[in-house]
């Protein structure tokens, strides 16, 4: 007796949970994969996140969708952004590839929805960073297209292995360089020279005297940083290509991250 009870109690719960997540209207799988039910943007701001997420599809095959809608009413919004991503169908069918960044603007919480395919890509530790990093500072300073425009970069970069943490990236800039090493070195060497020759007689007595007449003085030395701009562009992004294609059939759960600001 005990045993049907509580068997009862669980579909009963588990059909409740069903009949709540119809009554959260899921948007129908849309022909585009930027969609803002929120109106947190400019449609020009629209269009080129759409370009540039058609872009990513074309290029890699990896699909990823935005969604912004005003509230979740209360339902979790890690099992919305699931049955978001299965319900469109986001991501490759045999490749499962899908990225659902999910915005509930009044109620200020964020999900990245992960498909199976790219768990290993973007593990939940890589897509809370994600948010931490630029969803959450941007979204507080009421920059929502800078902060998506932001995390679909980071998540373009890390499903292909390209992402770093800017943490991580701050850190290790902080240490000293082979290159810096190299300029140390050669000023060091320059000084001493200047020491050893300063004393000669004639034209020639000075070691640091060239051709440029640099005299003394020690050349300039310019050390090539290596930096270069981002391949998705962030706001430098040119867009091209054709339309979107529509969605692949994806949705399989791979995981995800959640956050709010």
């Amino acid at each position: 007796m005990y045993r049907t009870n509580k068997f009862l109690l669980s579909f009963l719960v588990a059909l409740l949970s069903f009949m709540q997540l119809h009554a959260q209207n899921i948007p129908p799988r849309p022909n585009r994969l930027v969609v803002d039910n929120a109106n947190v943007l400019l449609p020009e701001q629209a269009d080129i996140l759409e370009r540039k997420l058609v872009m990513i599809d074309d290029s890699t095959s990896n699909q990823i969708a935005v969604l912004v809608i005003p509230t979740l009413n209360d339902y979790p919004i890690e099992d919305y952004a699931y049955k978001v991503l299965k319900t469109w169908g986001i991501g490759a069918k045999e490749k499962n590839n899908g990225i659902l960044l999910l915005i509930a603007l009044n109620d200020r919480k964020v999900r990245i929805e992960v498909g199976g395919g790219l768990e290993g890509a973007i593990p939940d530790i890589t897509a809370k960073s994600i948010i931490d990093n630029h969803i959450t500072p941007n979204f507080r300073a009421g920059n929502y297209y800078r902060g998506i425009d932001e995390a679909t970069d980071a998540l373009a970069k890390a499903a292909i292995g390209e992402y770093r943490e800017p943490r991580q990236a701050e850190k290790k800039s902080k240490g000293i360089s082979l290159s810096s090493i190299i300029f140390l070195v050669l000023v060091f060497i320059f000084i001493m020279r200047a020491f050893r020759g300063g004393g000669g007689k004639g034209g020639r007595g000075g070691g640091m005297v060239s051709r440029r007449g640099y005299g003394n003085y020690i050349p300039p030395i310019w050390i090539d940083t290596g930096s270069r701009g981002s391949g998705w562009g962030g706001g430098g992004f040119g867009g091209g290509g054709g339309g979107f294609g529509g969605f692949g059939g994806g949705g399989g759960f791979g995981g995800g991250a959640s956050g709010g600001w």
